[in-house]
């Protein structure tokens, strides 16, 4: 099952996570809203993207920061590596109206979004009591892969 798992994982690719492409924008898009756009966010959209691909789900989702650190924290690419999932050269990026206009739900770890006109366009969750993914990678993560699966199971329900 681990073995799946990575294969699936390793096919997302995290580039795409970090940014929009022709195939995303083929699917409704999720955004992941965390304050530094290196963390939970990329977590996030990383586990969203392969369980909704397991479901069949016409969902992607896409990962930003409010404030963006200049890169993803070490501990974070050794556990992505870990599920494999490779984050090269990406960089966190700066979550942007267009995100939150686009997207059909929008989530925040434990952040505010900036004030936008466009935000009320889109429906916005907080998971706030997400552990620190710099404290407990496998705790952050399992925590996100449980809220996930409350989440696709929602929208699995409306695509019926």
């Amino acid at each position: 099952m681990r073995n799946r798992f990575l294969r699936s994982v390793a096919t997302i690719g995290l580039g795409m996570l970090l940014s929009t492409s022709a195939q995303a924008q083929e699917k409704t898009t999720i955004l992941f809203v965390c304050e530094h756009g290196a963390a939970k966010s990329i977590i996030a959209a990383a586990e969203f993207n392969r369980l909704a691909k397991e479901r069949g789900l016409p969902y992607h989702a896409i990962a930003r920061g409010v404030y963006p650190d200049a890169e993803i924290p070490a501990n974070v690419t050794k556990g992505l590596a870990a599920d494999g999932v490779d984050t090269g050269s990406s960089k966190p990026k700066l979550v942007a109206d267009k995100d939150i206009r686009d997207a059909k739900r929008v989530i925040t770890l434990g952040c505010l979004l900036p004030p936008s006109k466009s935000a009320k366009k889109a429906a916005t969750q907080d998971w706030k009591d997400i552990p620190n993914v710099s404290e407990d990678y496998k705790a952050a993560r399992a925590a996100i892969v449980q809220r996930l699966e409350s989440l696709l199971k929602e929208l699995g329900s409306k695509e019926r």
